[in-house]
């Protein structure tokens, strides 16, 4: 017992302690990362930029949030959670078009520039006022069909304009491409008005009005509110069954990592794991014992 002691009370000499640290660190300087087997992820997410997700009717923080906002936090709080490995690139729809702006890349290596670039994603960047959900479904499938095992995350409040008629599907069949991936759907239950013009300070000057949009062609009158929005539950769920999707009805962002990062949508394969943490870890509990005062040290 007492040549125990001995050996950890020299163990725990002031000087060995340094040495013992210093030793740690020239680990760390030199130790290589360890390929090991662990799950990753590669994503092309694409957003809708169209008018309806200028709506202000979410909340981040407790503070008032467009549709767009929100979709870009749960974005932001995807690319945060995915392991280095993965893969992550933007695409924006709007008409019935989809534009990829970055293809899926690297997350830990490129991680500043997908955070800067999803920043600068707005409803100005869009070219048409229309939105056809499925068919900008169908583009987005048809896209990363091209890119090697991408997964999708196509995010929306589902809103069609112009309206498809009762019965309607408006996607083109999606059955020869397999891809897997989320439709999330983002924006309140609740229907009120899309802004039509905003000023400079990004302040609604203008409401679209009864008139001025499209309204269901089958719809008796008077029952078609087009030119209100909320967030399209039935309609998203039924395309994501046509394209064999899972759906996200968005309540919080922090619901999108949770709901993308599942073994269904994972891959398992090698990738460099940076375990320098370790012995930087012991360098620092060496160094701290170091300035314990002796009677601390002879636990």
């Amino acid at each position: 017992m007492s040549t125990r002691n001995n050996i950890v009370e020299r163990l725990l000499d002031k000087n060995n302690l340094i040495v013992l640290a210093l030793v740690s660190l020239i680990v760390c300087v030199f130790m290589q990362p360890r390929v090991m087997n662990r799950p990753t992820y590669k994503f092309q997410v694409t957003f809708d930029i169209s008018q309806s997700m200028k709506v202000r009717d979410l909340l981040i923080d407790g503070t008032e949030a467009s549709r767009l906002t929100v979709a870009k936090q749960a974005a932001r709080g995807l690319l945060q959670s995915l392991p280095c490995g993965s893969s992550i690139g933007w695409s924006v729809f709007t008409g019935r078009r989809v534009v990829a702006l970055v293809t899926p890349a690297e997350v830990c290596e490129h991680y500043a520039g997908l955070l800067s670039s999803l920043g600068f994603i707005d409803s100005g960047m869009r070219w048409a006022n229309a939105s056809g959900i499925g068919k900008g479904l169908h583009q987005s499938i048809r896209a990363a069909d091209a890119l090697d095992e991408t997964q999708i995350v196509f995010i929306t409040d589902g809103q069609e304009a112009p309206p498809q008629r009762t019965g309607h599907r408006g996607m083109p069949s999606t059955d020869k491409y397999k891809i897997n991936g989320l439709i999330v759907g983002v924006g309140g239950e609740t229907p009120v008005r899309i802004p039509k013009t905003v000023d400079q300070a990004g302040r609604v000057t203008a409401y679209w009005q009864a008139d001025e949009v499209v309204q269901k062609p089958d719809a008796a009158f008077g029952q078609s509110h087009e030119e209100l929005s909320s967030r399209q539950d039935v309609h998203l769920r039924k395309l994501a069954r046509l394209a064999e999707l899972n759906y996200l009805p968005l309540e919080s962002p922090d619901q999108l990592p949770e709901a993308a990062m599942v073994k269904a949508l994972g891959l398992d394969k090698p990738v460099p794991v940076d375990l320098r943490w370790i012995p930087a870890s012991l360098a620092l509990l060496f160094i701290c014992c170091r300035f314990l005062p002796r009677r601390a040290r002879q636990w």
